[in-house]
């Protein structure tokens, strides 16, 4: 190994040891919980995301990917010294945890914004690092904000908000939404929800610009289907940790995907097993059409 290579594996190792120990504190054992990012990633391709939770040990930690996946971390960290120079009244990563059919389920919020003036509002941000921007926003970054704005709104009153900073230190749990806002700025909130302006933005962010979406606002039937389609992920990876279900019965994801390239689990994926592939008949036969 050359010096230049030994000075690549001292940073591929390091930026593995830091985003761990950062991920543990901010977001805690991900294995007790399903996170909104899951059922996301679920909604993507099933198998990759029940084995990501059954492996996490053997997902692919190379600079590369480590880069590509804390790059969006290091976008954060960019966003939070912009709103500090404005002096804007946020919180990073603030928790909502409840159950949902015998799962846990906890959504991290990157941004939490508040103002009293000229009325009580609260405004949800959430951050995507991005290759290349998206026309639309992909439908698991929209089922992951949904979750998020609509646990908020359905949540406000009830003691289910913890917040642990940076450090790791837990500095108030089972509290409401107003509580917290008077833990963390010393805000007062109305109680009813009904009376406050609640919304959801996305950031996505690419090394050379940006782009926004949104509003979001609570939808009841959007929240209902994260909700159990993390609840079904939960029972999924259960049966399968006890033996009552094996992968080859979970779902991979439905014709190509881009996330298919660089999927930790593709080498034994069943839908790229053998010579035919009639799920991905239409796929192909507009590849054709190009090339003609």
């Amino acid at each position: 190994m050359t010096r230049g290579n030994k000075l690549l594996e001292l940073i591929r190792a390091g930026l593995a040891q830091h985003s761990a120990r950062t991920t543990e504190q901010s977001l805690g054992d991900r294995s007790k919980y399903i996170g909104l990012s899951d059922i996301g990633s679920y909604l993507t391709c099933q198998r990759m995301a029940v084995l990501n939770r059954l492996h996490p040990e053997k997902k692919d930690k190379s600079l590369s990917k480590l880069l590509t996946l804390n790059r969006g971390h290091w976008f954060e960290d960019g966003i939070a010294a912009i709103f500090k120079e404005l002096n804007f009244p946020f919180v990073r990563q603030l928790e909502i945890g409840i159950d949902h059919d015998f799962a846990e389920i906890k959504a991290h919020l990157d941004f939490v914004l508040v103002s009293t003036s000229p009325k009580p509002t609260v405004r949800i941000l959430e951050v995507k690092s991005c290759r290349e921007l998206p026309e639309s926003l992909y439908a698991s970054y929209e089922m992951q904000v949904y979750g998020q704005v609509g646990l908020l709104y359905r949540h406000w009153d009830r003691p289910d908000f913890d917040y642990t900073d940076e450090n790791g230190i837990r500095l108030f749990g089972g509290q409401t939404f107003p509580q917290a806002a008077q833990a963390l700025w010393g805000i007062d909130l109305p109680y009813d929800v009904t009376g406050v302006d609640v919304e959801a933005w996305v950031l996505c962010l690419s090394m050379t610009d940006a782009k926004v979406f949104g509003p979001y606002t609570a939808d009841e039937d959007m929240l209902e289907l994260a909700l159990d389609t993390g609840a079904d992920l939960w029972l999924k990876t259960s049966q399968i940790q006890e033996g009552s279900l094996d992968i080859s019965a979970v779902q991979p994801a439905f014709g190509f995907k881009g996330i298919c390239e660089s999927c930790d689990w593709n080498s034994d994926c069943p839908k790229f097993a053998g010579e035919e592939h009639p799920d991905l008949e239409q796929e192909l036969d507009e590849l054709a059409s190009w090339k003609r």
